[in-house]
């Protein structure tokens, strides 16, 4: 019972679960765009925590309509911005000011596509909305062959779970 139990989930998460891929892109986000030639200029520790607590403002204007639609235009994927938005995640790396973004979808060069057309995309939306704020790209999206779901192992185990309680 617990091995055709086993299969079962087997066969469900291999045959019957859309694997999905995620690609990420990694973007620094700054709180003064400061340009004063070859001179360097060094960062208070105020204006790190300034641009650490951009990065949940950075993640509303990226799930924002406007700007999804102007990923769409982009990059030329046949999704609506509600379907966009759920594919999207962002947060900060440990806290600092590095933001990531992840697509997730069931195309893994969709993914990356989207991901990268967000990189291009919010950079230039944010520094239109947020004066002195400023968005560089860090680390673009890469096609990434690796499924992140579904995970076989899991549904085979609890297919296997439940025959042994079910026997």
């Amino acid at each position: 019972c617990a091995i055709i139990a086993a299969a079962i989930g087997f066969s469900y998460a291999a045959f019957f679960v859309t694997p999905m891929y995620s690609s990420s892109a990694m973007m620094y986000v700054n709180n003064k765009s400061i340009s004063l030639g070859g001179t360097s200029v060094s960062i208070s520790s105020s204006e790190i925590i300034a641009a650490q607590s951009l990065v949940k403002t950075y993640i509303i204007i990226l799930n924002n309509r406007t700007t999804l639609e102007q990923v769409i235009e982009k990059t030329g994927v046949d999704y609506t911005c509600a379907e966009l938005s759920k594919m999207i995640t962002a947060s900060a790396v440990n806290e600092t000011e590095i933001f990531q973004v992840t697509v997730t979808a069931d195309d893994p060069y969709v993914a990356a596509k989207i991901v990268n057309g967000i990189a291009e995309v919010l950079p230039q939306r944010v520094s239109d909305i947020i004066q002195g704020s400023s968005m560089k790209i860090v680390d673009r999206g890469v096609v990434n062959l690796r499924k992140v779901s579904p995970n076989v192992t899991f549904y085979t185990l609890v297919g296997f779970i439940l025959g042994l309680l079910l026997a």
